[in-house]
């Protein structure tokens, strides 16, 4: 696969509607009584960006034909100024967020790629650049692109990434669903965000491809995480049906009648797991020997060494209460809940306490983690 290495700009940031523009990028919220799953208080998002290995601007073929991966990214899309500080300035954090999700999708699914690029970049200097893409959102504008795709009629498939940008996706973005015609294709969307998520992203591509076959399976993650998060999106694509493995033979994640244990002390809880790509996950990783925490007043959480692939995984209800097993995708912690429980839309269910659910209170310190044969 031909690559290319290029360091640009990037950038992380969150405004509230009333305040000033920060540059430390994201704020952690302090936790609740009733835990960290709570649907935050969102800010106004406008980040992303810096390069990513195993992309092609261009646009490259790479085996399979009929995918094509496009995206946007601020850092195709700027000039890049030869005095920008690295160190001060925080625009410069590479590598990037969307494109290195890009190049992922691109390598796993063997597709084209595509970069979507205006004719006008926007300024490398991230308070000049944020007045612009302010003003092309107010006036509804549609920038106008340095080129379309080479010929989209060859595509069945297209995956399509973008940053959250004020509360939606990049104007720009909106001008490459318009300019070219997506009816009947199968349209995948993955996006980097703030603490705003999609926001009304998803709404504003349907409406700018209004044929297009666009599915609810997103793959999102903060801009913070994209860095960390190869294998959570190759997942998510061999998911989809179009990743290596798929490609292969499949590999075996029927978790049915799968059991582990949580031991501490002279304590044990067993849990059976669900069905789910996230559970498989953690029983491949198991032993574990790790530290338990208090979290709020309501559960137990550890943190397994690696991301758990959250395709096809159910989110946690908060129907089933004390005794769930759960994972909280942004921090990637798994979750053993002692009492009742908020829902989240990243919390998701890895299974249910079927013995020892009274002993998950009392847990603390060193616990040991294995799979019941």
């Amino acid at each position: 696969m031909k690559r290319i290495v290029s360091f640009l700009l990037a950038a992380a940031m969150f405004f509230s509607l009333a305040a000033c523009s920060q540059a430390d990028g994201s704020e952690a919220s302090a936790p609740s009584d009733s835990g960290q799953y709570e649907t935050e208080t969102t800010v106004e998002d406008f980040g992303d960006e810096g390069p990513a290995e195993g992309s092609d601007a261009e646009g490259e073929g790479t085996g399979n034909s009929n995918v094509l991966v496009a995206y946007f990214s601020w850092v195709d899309n700027a000039v890049l100024a030869e005095d920008v500080d690295a160190v001060s300035s925080p625009s410069v954090i590479p590598p990037g967020n969307v494109q290195q999700l890009a190049g992922w999708v691109q390598e796993e699914t063997g597709g084209d790629i595509f970069s979507i690029r205006v004719a006008d970049p926007y300024p490398s200097g991230w308070d000049e650049c944020l007045e612009r893409a302010n003003e092309e959102r107010g006036e509804d504008a549609r920038p106008e692109l340095a080129e379309n795709a080479v010929n989209l009629g060859q595509y069945d498939t297209v995956f399509l990434g973008y940053p959250n940008w004020w509360y939606g996706a990049p104007m720009a973005l909106l001008s490459f669903l318009e300019q070219n015609d997506l009816s009947g294709k199968q349209v995948y969307l993955f996006c980097s965000h703030g603490t705003g998520g999609l926001a009304g992203s998803v709404e504003q591509i349907a409406e700018a491809a209004p044929g297009a076959v666009i599915s609810d399976n997103i793959f999102d993650c903060y801009e913070e995480e994209a860095a960390s998060s190869e294998e959570a999106i190759k997942a998510w694509a061999d998911g989809l049906g179009y990743g290596s493995q798929t490609e292969g033979e499949e590999e075996d994640t029927d978790m049915s009648g799968k059991r582990i244990s949580v031991q501490f002390g002279d304590a044990e809880v067993i849990y059976a797991l669900n069905n789910g790509a996230a559970a498989a996950s953690l029983y491949e990783m198991l032993p574990l020997t790790v530290d338990a925490e208090d979290f709020s007043t309501n559960e137990k959480i550890f943190y397994p060494p690696k991301e758990l692939a959250c395709v096809e995984t159910p989110a946690a209800s908060s129907s089933t209460g004390a005794g769930t097993l759960a994972y909280y995708e942004p921090w990637g912690n798994v979750v053993m809940f002692y009492d009742g429980f908020n829902e989240n839309p990243s919390l998701y269910e890895l299974g249910y306490a079927v013995s020892g659910a009274e002993q998950i209170s009392r847990m603390s310190g060193t616990i040991t983690v294995e799979a019941i044969e």
